[in-house]
Formats: C-alpha cells, sequence, structure tokens
C-alpha cells in the first residue's frame, strides 16, 4: 500500500463547494422581479392605449378631411349626387381603427341636415380592448371642433383638461 496519498475529501464537505441558491436568494429575486413588474406592466399598457388613441385621432382627421373632399364634389355631406348615403361610403374607408386586427375604435359620421346646409361628426367610439379607456369617444366636427365624449374624471376634471391630456 502506498501511504503517500493524501486521503480524498467529499465535494460537499466544504462551503466553497456549493451549487445552487439558498431559498432567501430566491425570495429576493422573486420580490424584485415582482417590484419591476408591479412598476413596468401599467406604463406599457398606457403607452399601449397612447399609441392607439393616436391611431384613432389620426383615423379621425383622415375621415374628416374625406368628408371635406366629398362635400367639395357633391356639394353636401349628406349623399353623393347619384344619392348615395356618405355614411355607407365612410365606412368602407373609415370604420375601425387600426384599420386591420381587432377594432380599439370603430368610426361613425352623423350627418344633420340635408344638401349644402348639412353638417357631420364623425365619432371614434371606444371598442375591444380600449372599452375602460379613461379618454372616452372622440369627435370631429364639420367646423373641425374637437370633443372628448363618456371620458372619466381621471383623464382630466374638465373638458378643457382633458383634451389637453388625451389630444395630443
Amino acid at each position: 500500500m502506498n501511504t503517500s496519498r493524501t486521503p480524498k475529501t467529499s465535494a460537499r464537505s466544504g462551503r466553497g463547494a456549493q451549487r445552487g441558491f439558498t431559498l432567501i436568494e430566491l425570495m429576493i429575486t422573486v420580490a424584485i422581479v415582482a417590484i419591476l413588474s408591479a412598476i413596468a406592466y401599467p406604463s406599457y399598457k398606457d403607452y399601449i392605449a397612447r399609441g392607439r388613441r393616436a391611431e384613432a385621432q389620426s383615423q379621425l382627421m383622415q375621415a374628416a378631411q374625406w368628408m371635406e373632399r366629398f362635400y367639395a364634389e357633391n356639394y353636401a355631406y349628406d349623399q353623393n349626387t347619384a344619392g348615395v348615403a356618405v355614411a355607407t361610403m365612410l365606412a368602407a374607408r373609415y370604420s375601425q381603427s387600426p384599420t386591420s386586427g381587432t377594432a380599439a375604435y370603430t368610426i361613425a359620421v352623423a350627418v344633420t341636415g340635408t344638401g349644402s346646409t348639412s353638417t357631420y361628426t364623425v365619432t371614434a367610439t371606444r371598442a375591444g380592448t380600449m372599452v375602460g379607456d379613461k379618454c372616452g369617444n372622440f369627435q370631429i366636427t364639420s367646423t373641425g371642433v374637437r370633443q372628448l365624449v363618456s371620458y372619466t374624471a381621471s383623464a382630466g376634471a374638465t373638458q378643457v383638461a382633458a383634451m389637453q391630456s388625451c389630444w395630443r
């Protein structure tokens, strides 16, 4: 027998040989992830909602421009010279926002009056994931007046404050 060899030590006997995480380290990591998630998720939802609102406002402005071109061609907002209602034609172009996929807003026009004395209001009504949005429904009239309908107090205490917060 060779007695000059040193005895083998177990890999588990030394403190430096441990592998894995302790329970406290794991709990600290979970707590940090939970705190970051609690901060990041509402910010992400608000960011997505602002993007959807901006897209709906853009569609609304495009629909209003289309209505003005329609008036220039037909001298009326309610129907063209062939008698086709404007709501039918507008719906073919601007029925929802975004234009493809699931609707966050539905777009519709309401015309009052007939012929050259008619006026319109184009409305973007919340739908889908935006139903509970604080900014409510967006409107623009034939005179260019922008409005919010059914907004909540978290958008602003007054119509002016809500408009500053939501119509950017």
